[in-house]
């Protein structure tokens, strides 16, 4: 079994020994973050996206975690990435040896998500879906996104509820745009969530949406009839066949081990519904409750799903409560070249007849 694999998502992200609450401040300044500056445009950059609103994580001297801190960097901060390496003392409480170097010092790759800052050129006006309404799938294309809720928060998801006021959208996320408007001295867009979700409706900056094409949801190599998906508990890897013939590989986040047994259950199923973004949660905020998760490929009747995450990079490691978490770029992927095949509109199929389904086999070693 690999290290860390007992650590459950919501422990990772509230606490994990290096993340700290805002009432445990150390003897370090705050990192300067590009995200009260301007972000550069294109460049490789990070987001902390571990802990608690108003948490922090350390900025270590040396890429390892006995080194000094030099200063802290807090949730949702954002820094230039100059490059990943290994840490330079081998931590054996840890599978993953990567860190990021930054202009301020070296963070823990697994607290940041790779992102970047991306401008758009903003729509006047909307095409129209397959019901004669304008509406189209946007990705976020920027670190933190501000947005203005059209409600009140306190009737709005728990995602909002318990955000003290501090509830953003960030890089990689999937929404539709189904209204556009003149404010405050720019083009927003009026997004929401089609599936899985309360009816939340927020206008963000729409120079931060990027308009997903109907090319990138096309189907990959549609006519292969055998396809199947290999998940392996044990290493935290998945596997696409087309026969005997493995065509991708990716590291992901399986759920973890409780109580002896795997919360993404080791046994064989078809895929049975697909969506291009939806809304997650379980139990409220005290489990999850996510908006936007782009890519998602649900294979189990529980609810299992392989999709993309924007909540943490420690791909390797099991730590989600069941689901199979991948890079957005992997999950797209494996979201175009599963069966059933999805069109843009309405952009969510769910089938009742798996026979034409990719399946999804999970073993545990």
């Amino acid at each position: 079994m690999k290290l860390e694999q007992a650590i459950s998502r919501r422990d990772f992200l509230k606490l994990s020994g290096y993340v700290a609450g805002a009432a445990m401040l150390p003897a370090v300044k705050p990192a300067a973050s590009l995200e009260k500056q301007a972000n550069p445009i294109g460049k490789k950059l990070g987001r902390v996206c571990v802990g608690e609103y108003r948490s922090w994580v350390d900025v270590k001297s040396e890429p390892n975690m006995n080194a000094p801190a030099v200063m802290r960097a807090w949730r949702d901060d954002v820094f230039e990435i100059k490059q990943e390496v290994v840490a330079n003392v081998l931590d054996f409480n840890r599978y993953n040896q990567r860190w990021y170097e930054t202009p301020n010092g070296f963070i823990y790759a697994p607290f940041v998500q790779p992102v970047k800052h991306i401008e758009n050129a903003p729509l006047s006006s909307l095409p129209l879906d397959q019901d004669g309404k304008p509406g189209l799938w946007v990705e976020i294309t920027q670190p933190v996104v501000n947005m203005e809720l059209t409600k009140s928060p306190s009737n709005a998801s728990s995602w909002i509820r318990d955000s003290q006021g501090l509830a953003k959208l960030y890089y990689s996320q999937v929404f539709w745009a189904f209204d556009v408007r003149q404010a405050n001295g720019r083009t927003e867009y009026l997004l929401g969530e089609k599936y899985g979700a309360l009816p939340d409706y927020y206008w963000v900056d729409a120079a931060a949406c990027r308009p997903v094409t109907a090319e990138e949801v096309s189907p990959i190599h549609p006519d292969v009839g055998d396809k199947h998906i290999l998940v392996n508990l044990q290493t935290q890897t998945l596997s696409c066949f087309e026969g005997s013939h493995e065509v991708y590989y990716c590291d992901v986040s399986t759920g973890y081990l409780k109580e002896g047994k795997w919360l993404t259950p080791p046994e064989t199923s078809p895929v049975w519904r697909k969506a291009i973004s939806i809304h997650m949660s379980a139990g409220g905020v005290s489990q999850y409750d996510s908006p936007g998760i782009a890519w998602t490929t649900l294979y189990h009747s529980d609810g299992a799903a392989i999709h993309a995450v924007y909540w943490h990079n420690n791909f390797g490691i099991a730590l989600s409560h069941g689901c199979v978490n991948c890079l957005p770029n992997d999950a797209k992927w494996i979201w175009r070249w599963t069966n059933p095949v999805v069109g843009y509109y309405p952009g969510e199929l769910t089938v009742t007849n798996a026979n034409n389904s990719t399946y999804v086999q999970v073993i545990e070693s």
